[in-house]
């Protein structure tokens, strides 16, 4: 018996598979996840075992650098970003800052939201001359057949090309052309004294949106409303000669000259050459996102509005609501919510301007929080709120972003006001159809112009408003609840 039990013991340790030998692996610190990855995608053959990273090995060695070595096979390659949170003060990077590790440095694949990417010497991922471009090369050492077999099976990646450049899309707040403005835009340099200093900013972004606050028209029926606005419609030719592609037209303003005020403001920008959406001559019409290209990436663009009753009893849900037979805006409510599920597209960036909330107040509402938070359900993957006329914060919701509001960009007779005169343009940097980085850039209005601010009080107003919607109850994420 004890024989037996012998014999089957020798036959079990027979069996077990024997320890493979060891090969030392050579990678810095920063490698060592490359090195993980690789190895599962290209395991050893069975014979070898790769030893722990930094011991040695019997029959050779694996070297793994972060350059192009003479015999190496290049075996994954990856670009870097410095990132900080959205509402952290903004830095400015040298290489050699990058490098000395003291930011946090991710590859740029992996960067989402509230991370943003930093350029490094002013460059950004796709800028000619980019510097953190990550090259992962690997050699061996040793005369063993089998590691050699091993390595001879390993890609060896041409360097690729250049990535495609960030892509900016600029955002600014309340555009009121009335007062004036518009006579200043027609006279001879006319944007170059409205816009001033921010004229090459705007005119730099891929794409630019605003919100349209009054009726393109020189006719219509004044409504009964607290304040009423409109301007001439030529107006808008210099409103896109200064960069805007998109304005929206969803708002308490488009209808203060009555119906035919408003059916001329949507004339007067498709004459322009000025897309707009969320507002038309139907439901339907009103519900169609505006299509627009930048660079390879579609963008889907849809306008809402969603502003309380005015104090003269002017209801836009009820009055100015687009319908089967009456000429109108798309209001978020849930079938606003179901018009932007259709309208968006997995395939495309898409872009949701609302115009709600209540003026002069610095925080969003909870159901302004709930109805843009709905809106990133539906597809979103940027919301910009207008309306209350002073900015509120920036938040991040599973990688999208939401920009509650930036405040009055251009909006004459706002001296008095607390706040009303600090704005920001904001500028969304994409990647493909991501969201990677953001730049703020304060703004403050004078009189009828608006001019770069040099105090940079707005964007410390934006990043305190900014940390406390992330640090709230509320920025968590959305998607996959019912």
């Amino acid at each position: 018996m004890r024989r037996c039990v012998l014999f089957l013991g020798i036959l079990a340790l027979l069996s077990l598979p024997l320890p493979g030998l060891p090969v030392a692996v050579e990678a810095p610190a920063e490698l060592k996840s490359a090195w993980e990855r690789l190895l599962f995608s290209h395991p050893f053959p069975p014979g070898l075992d790769a030893a722990p990273v930094g011991t040695a090995g019997s029959v050779g060695s694996v070297i793994l650098r972060d350059r192009v070595l003479t015999g190496f096979r290049i075996v994954d390659e990856s670009i870097l970003v410095p990132v900080m949170r959205l509402w952290d003060p903004p830095l400015t990077l040298t290489r050699a800052q990058a490098e000395s590790r003291s930011v946090r440095l991710l590859t740029l694949d992996s960067v989402a939201l509230p991370d943003i990417a930093l350029p490094v010497d002013g460059l950004y991922p796709g800028d000619p001359g980019y510097p953190l471009m990550r090259r992962v090369a690997v050699g061996i050492q040793g005369d063993d057949p089998v590691l050699r077999q091993w390595f001879e099976t390993l890609p060896d990646l041409l360097p690729r090309d250049p990535p495609e450049r960030f892509r900016w899309i600029g955002a600014v707040g309340d555009i009121m052309p009335d007062r004036g403005v518009d006579a200043a835009l027609l006279a001879p340099a006319g944007a170059e004294r409205v816009f001033g200093d921010t004229l090459p900013l705007l005119r730099s972004l891929d794409l630019l949106v605003g919100n349209l606050e009054a009726a393109a028209t020189t006719g219509g029926v004044r409504a009964v409303k607290t304040y009423t606005f409109r301007f001439d419609p030529r107006a808008l030719g210099s409103l896109a000669a200064a960069g805007f592609s998109y304005l929206s037209a969803a708002n308490n303003h488009t209808f203060d000259y009555g119906m035919g005020g408003f059916i001329d403001t949507l004339a007067s920008l498709g004459q322009a050459g000025i897309a707009t959406s969320g507002a038309g001559r139907t439901a339907e019409e009103a519900s169609r996102p505006a299509v627009m290209r930048i660079g390879d990436v579609e963008v889907r663009l849809l306008s809402f509005a969603a502003y309380p009753v005015d104090r003269t009893g002017f209801d836009g849900r009820s009055m100015a609501r687009a319908t089967a037979d009456r000429p109108g805006a798309l209001w978020l409510d849930d079938e606003g919510i179901a018009a932007a599920a259709r309208g968006f597209s997995t395939d495309a960036f898409n872009v949701a301007l609302v115009h709600g909330g209540i003026e002069w107040s610095s925080a969003p509402t909870e159901e302004q929080r709930r109805r843009y938070r709905d809106l990133i359900r539906a597809g979103a993957d940027l919301v910009i709120g207008s309306h209350p006329h002073v900015l509120q914060g920036l938040e991040a919701v599973d990688g999208r972003l939401i920009a509650y509001s930036l405040g009055n960009f251009l909006f004459p007779g706002m001296e008095e006001t607390p706040g009303g005169e600090r704005s920001a343009i904001l500028e969304v940097g994409t990647y493909g159809r991501r969201i990677v980085s953001l730049r703020v850039v304060p703004v403050r209005l004078d009189g009828g112009t608006v001019r770069l601010e040099l105090q940079k009080d707005s964007l410390r107003e934006l990043r305190s408003q900014s940390r406390d919607l992330n640090a709230s109850p509320k920025a968590d994420s959305v998607l996959g609840r019912e």
